[in-house]
């Protein structure tokens, strides 16, 4: 399987990540880094430097390539722009992280995905986190709570631990609530039926010390099950193995309802903090 990356800039970490990974551990799944493609180019040619064609088009991307990673983890507020260019070519298409930053941003890339039946996906790799994906085998029954903690500034790094959430308790966030500060989120999101998610996401400058990422599910009165992240190589290895097994079949691993509750979850956390913690519906 051909893959084209489309980035805005492909000096990054998740561009160096996931193509050492197809050529590593996963590459028996036979799934390769053709050509690659970016809109800023910075530092060292990234291409020259890791023997990957340099496209000169999005266009020339999508003509080449099986399937497209759109990458700009750094920039999220271009997928939009890169999307626009990349799905009339009809190519199975992840995108980094998250679809946008804003709900209006995010039905867009969907709505332009349906006209053109291209199967989408995208996702935090925290989602797909070792720990987590061991807790899960554990569940037998609908999680009636789950508790995520995290670190960082809450779009860029907070969707991480939010992803967490949503891929236990699934879609149907009815309404949400931030009590917590700019430095210190504190989201309440509530399901019906007694069923709540908390994500509590806090930024400083030793935060990666002291707030590891980790999440804890409720069965029921008596029981938690828990984890630390700790298998930060575990997370984008699953990550990218599901992402090469979504461009072959075509079954998103994070579904695109999913991936649109995590940016209303996201844009509309900061309208409930900046309305003084009030209520808001989804």
């Amino acid at each position: 399987m051909r893959i084209g990356f489309v980035d805005h800039h492909l000096n990054n970490y998740h561009a160096d990540k996931f193509l050492s990974l197809l050529r590593g551990q996963l590459k028996d799944m036979g799934a390769e880094v053709v050509i690659a493609w970016e809109s800023n180019p910075t530092g060292d040619d990234w291409c020259q430097k890791n023997s990957v064609r340099r496209a000169e088009s999005i266009a020339e991307v999508c003509q080449e390539s099986d399937a497209v990673f759109i990458l700009a983890p750094d920039n999220i507020d271009e997928h939009l722009k890169l999307a626009t260019e990349v799905l009339p070519y009809g190519k199975p298409t992840a995108i980094d992280k998250a679809l946008a930053f804003t709900v209006d941003d995010a039905k867009k890339i969907t709505d332009l995905a349906s006209i053109h039946g291209v199967p989408i996906t995208s996702s935090s790799a925290l989602a797909f986190a070792v720990e987590l994906e061991n807790l899960l085998t554990e569940v037998d029954r609908t999680p009636q709570e789950v508790f995520v903690t995290g670190m960082g500034e809450w779009k860029n790094y907070g969707l991480h631990t939010l992803a967490m959430a949503l891929r236990v308790m699934r879609p149907g966030t009815r309404r949400l609530v931030d009590t917590g500060t700019e430095s210190s989120r504190v989201v309440t999101l509530e399901y019906g039926d007694g069923r709540r998610a908390f994500v509590i996401v806090r930024s400083s400058q030793n935060m990666w010390e002291l707030f590891p990422w980790t999440v804890g599910i409720r069965l029921s009165d008596e029981k938690y099950l828990h984890a630390i992240i700790k298998d930060y190589d575990g997370f984008y290895a699953n990550l990218m193995r599901r992402i090469v097994e979504f461009f072959r079949t075509g079954v998103p691993p994070f579904p695109s309802e999913l991936a649109m509750e995590l940016v209303a979850v996201l844009e509309n956390a900061d309208k409930s903090l900046q309305s003084g913690g009030q209520w808001v519906d989804l």
